[in-house]
């Protein structure tokens, strides 16, 4: 990593000095698009020890905390490598950054009990504490749920699993981008702003179970 550094530095330096003199280069010219990516990376680098250090003071200074509830993912959209496209957890009025591997871990509306290191918010240990007991009587379904559609029930009992849209998108034969679009239009109809609230709504209402599988 500092032989690479040593060799792009001259050219680094060139760039700097260019977005000095013109800032719009930044964006407009191939020099000042590779010195954006090249701090992304630099961030990114830094960070990840920083943190992993910070946790490991964290847990030998026994500054490891729990918290317990029911776990919400929500995408945050990101700039490239500056500010990458990124999960976060929020549960238990607590907020984490979302690693995938910890993201394979957790169904959305579940409990979980995490472990976390406080001063560097690193996740430290995700168990399940107990998934909700579906009630054997259901209410009634709403007057406006006859309008959804034999594909938006199967999009409810997706997202109720938990899967994420390119999952959701294999599952149904549709795009990515079909399935936000399909997830946005759903959540208007069900009165819900994300998807973390649709397992709730499903048990509520025993949407979790397919028809075909009832006759």
């Amino acid at each position: 990593m500092f032989a690479l550094f040593v060799l792009i530095l001259p050219f680094l330096g060139m760039s700097i000095h260019g977005a000095v003199r013109d800032p719009s280069a930044l964006f407009n010219s191939p020099s000042g698009l590779v010195l954006l990516s090249f701090l992304g990376l630099a961030i990114f680098l830094a960070r990840a020890p920083l943190r992993w250090r910070q946790a490991k003071r964290d847990e030998a200074a026994r500054l490891v905390r729990e918290v317990r509830g029911h776990a919400d993912i929500r995408g945050q959209r990101g700039i490239g490598l500056i500010a990458p496209t990124h999960e976060t957890l929020h549960i238990g009025g607590q907020r984490f950054p979302l690693a995938q591997f910890w993201r394979d871990q957790i169904m959305p509306g579940l409990v979980y009990k995490v472990r976390f290191a406080p001063e560097s918010r690193a996740i430290l240990s995700i168990s399940a504490v107990e998934s909700r007991a579906v009630p054997t009587d259901h209410e009634p379904l709403p007057t406006h749920f006859a309008e959804l559609s034999a594909r938006e029930h199967a999009l409810i009992r997706l997202l109720a699993r938990g899967l994420t849209d390119k999952d959701i998108a294999r599952a149904l034969n549709l795009s990515p981008a079909t399935v936000r679009t399909y997830n946005s239009e759903l959540y208007l109809k069900l009165g819900i702003q994300r998807r973390g609230q649709v397992r709730a709504l499903a048990e509520r209402f025993g949407l979790l179970d397919d028809p075909a599988d009832k006759a």
